[in-house]
């Protein structure tokens, strides 16, 4: 072995030595990440009267630090923090929203990382929300000699009102709800513009099932009744109305709940 062949080898073998003795470097830990758990009082609600409570439990307790309500509504991908609650001592925390907008929605409950804990989410929590709208707004189906427009009953004014508009001539109108309403709440009544001694009738039905029939005088007002509209697709209301004298048959503010 000649003397240039020597020095290559012994290089050779002394960065093998240095590379076997050379420590391993580990990949850090990942930190444990917080466990959240959570539950809702009420997976449907109507919207601004029901007010839903997030419970649930962090673990480890980090009493005293703070998590976040996060909610995702509709077909949205983001979610947004809509409240906070501090840790109790024994790890518990309750969150508190009121919804308004209906349709559906999703809630989690989020700690943010500390104590060399990662951040911890809980499982998603359903939630169907409905709220109260006037059916006169709502695009409708087929309509027949009837307004939709404010009526005046026992000198009270009732806006987006559905109004017959030829005395002694059937009316009506329907609406496709698509099964997504729970109920409809509405007054029936003549209208103050009805001569003394007339009459009219009113007669709701969902889906060709009468759910109501009301006869009706002058001064006479059915109000407030509230229908189930469960598992509703198609609302109708028939309208009748004397000639002579002449009378003009109102549902009063007709309003609905529905989810969208």
């Amino acid at each position: 072995m000649n003397r240039f062949t020597a020095l290559v080898a012994t290089a050779t073998l002394a960065a093998s030595t240095l590379a076997l003795a050379a420590p391993t470097t580990a990949a850090p830990a990942k930190a444990t990440a917080y466990k959240v758990t959570a539950k809702i009082n009420n997976t449907v609600a109507i919207g601004k009267e029901t007010k839903l409570k997030v419970r649930g439990k962090v673990t480890p307790k980090a009493a005293g630090q703070k998590v976040t309500l996060q909610q995702r509504v509709g077909k949205k991908k983001s979610w947004k923090a809509t409240g906070t609650a501090k840790i109790k001592a024994n790890g518990t925390y309750v969150l508190k929203d009121t919804p308004s907008t209906p349709g559906p929605r999703e809630y989690r409950v989020v700690k943010p990382a500390s104590n060399g804990f990662a951040k911890g989410i809980s499982k998603a929590l359903a939630v169907e929300v409905y709220s109260w709208s006037k059916l006169g707004y709502r695009a409708s189906g087929p309509m027949t000699n009837l307004n939709v427009t404010g009526a005046t009953i026992a000198t009270d004014y009732y806006t987006a009102s559905l109004v017959s508009n030829v005395s002694g001539t059937a009316s009506s109108i329907e609406y496709t709800l698509g099964r997504k309403c729970l109920s409809l709440r509405a007054s029936y009544a003549l209208t103050d513009q009805s001569a003394s001694g007339s009459t009219g009738a009113v007669v709701v039905s969902t889906d060709g099932e009468v759910r109501a029939n009301h006869a009706l005088t002058v001064g006479a007002v059915v109000a407030d009744e509230v229908i189930d509209l469960t598992d509703t697709f198609r609302l109708k209301f028939d309208l009748t109305s004397s000639a002579t004298p002449a009378a003009v048959t109102a549902v009063a503010t007709p309003e609905v709940l529905c989810t969208r």
